[in-house]
């Protein structure tokens, strides 16, 4: 290719983002509650990753147990299939914002009470743990409502350019916040990292106090014997339909399988390679920077490819990656893996959710998601299965095995289900 075809492919691409961002996002990302909403959820992005990545570290260095890390992880997210059941009735009684600042102050106290426990030489597992599940109930509460009021503040026609630009931001905090969480916490400590955490925490709760409150009006849910039968006809739309029965499939698999995988970050970070805080910031960050990119190579290659094809592989990428990471003892090639396991996530997470939105009945897409929460609640269970895995075998063994599993079964899913792994490319077939 010559200097000046290169150059013109490049302006032509330059004016076809700009293009999309004039026409889709602009307009948005002007508005001022948009943007605290945005700027608020960085934050709380940004600690609460950093947070869960830090006391999983704390929980290491008090016990040496990887047992005990990954406990404290099934802690987080236990609340996470009951609580979602009735997460969406509360938003609806008591409103978005309020269910928002709640959740934020609790949080704010959680990071300010552990940070005075481990200044007063105090903190013991229990208080983690104690902890963990305070934090997974706020959350299994909160993140519908931060889903859900992003309609109240773009609208439902531009829903979609909104939630992708949120969840942009919200995976850039997560990447800052691993990087935070290493540098902060091997320069001043673990106490310091907490301290910075309930300054962020508290900006939050300002920046979402002046939001607008977006209560929905209350409803009154009557439990009848149409419920059995409902239940029956979802049941029998999604097992009709090979792509959303697959989506929930690879979903349940991953959960199960490969998510509770991340909570060994901190065993392999001093245990496997050697290192200290430093070296966990390292591996969060590479894990979380290739979401971050991942977000908009997973758009892009919808250009091309059949969403279902970039889910199911960018679900293999994971499980590959992950056992990958389970076999290397050197800091850069762990850093280079878990970076192609980021970008995989990112498919996983961004196509899930737009694969049921494009392939689901109207009248029956609620449903649908709601059964994607009860396939997402297998995750806490995963984390259990995986403390005995390791208990019986070590950090590395567990890793490697669980993560072969979900490679295995992956493919079973994508090759056994009829529709779901479409053969050709959308270039191919126009």
């Amino acid at each position: 290719m010559s200097r000046k075809s290169a150059k013109m492919t490049y302006k032509s691409l330059k004016q076809s983002v700009e293009n999309v961002w004039e026409n889709r996002f602009s307009s948005i990302v002007r508005d001022r509650i948009f943007q605290r909403l945005v700027m608020a959820n960085l934050l709380w992005s940004f600690t609460h990753f950093a947070y869960v990545l830090v006391s999983g570290w704390v929980v290491f260095l008090l016990t040496n147990s990887p047992a005990k890390v990954i406990l404290l992880t099934f802690f987080q997210f236990s609340a996470l299939p009951i609580v979602g059941l009735f997460s969406g009735t509360l938003i609806d009684r008591i409103g978005n914002r309020m269910i928002m600042i709640v959740s934020q102050v609790i949080y704010t106290f959680i990071y300010l009470g552990t940070a005075l426990l481990i200044f007063l030489d105090r903190l013991e597992f229990w208080h983690l743990a104690v902890a963990a599940v305070v934090t997974g109930l706020c959350w299994a509460i909160d993140w519908p409502a931060r889903r859900s009021i992003l309609t109240h503040v773009v609208g439902e026609t531009r829903v979609t350019d909104g939630y992708i630009v949120d969840y942009s931001v919200q995976t850039l905090g997560r990447v800052l916040g691993s990087a935070a969480a290493g540098i902060v916490t091997q320069a001043l400590g673990e106490a310091w990292s907490f301290i910075s955490f309930v300054g962020l925490s508290f900006l939050a709760v300002i920046l979402i106090s002046g939001l607008a409150d977006y209560q929905s009006e209350k409803t009154t849910v009557t439990v009848s014997s149409h419920t059995k039968i409902r239940f029956k006809e979802v049941w029998n739309y999604v097992s009709r339909n090979n792509t959303i029965l697959g989506v929930l499939l690879v979903t349940m698999c991953i959960n199960f399988f490969v998510v509770p995988n991340r909570s060994l970050f901190p065993v392999f970070a001093s245990s496997v390679l050697g290192g200290d805080a430093l070296y966990l910031g390292y591996l969060a960050v590479s894990y979380s920077l290739g979401g971050f990119i991942g977000i908009f190579l997973a758009y892009w290659g919808l250009t091309y490819y059949e969403n279902t094809n970039l889910f199911i592989i960018g679900s293999l990428l994971q499980g590959v990656s992950f056992a990958s990471f389970a076999l290397s003892s050197n800091l850069l090639l762990s850093v280079i893996v878990l970076f192609l396991a980021g970008i995989g996530s990112a498919y996983f997470g961004t196509l899930q959710s737009e694969i049921l939105l494009t392939n689901s009945d109207k009248r029956m897409r609620n449903n649908v998601f709601g059964w994607l929460v009860v396939a997402i609640g297998l995750q806490p269970f995963g984390r259990l299965h995986l403390t005995a895995i390791t208990s019986l075998l070590g950090a590395r063994l567990a890793l490697g095995l669980t993560a072969t599993i979900a490679v295995v079964l992956l493919a079973i899913i994508a090759l056994r289900l009829s529709g779901f792994w479409q053969s050709m490319s959308k270039m191919s077939s126009d």
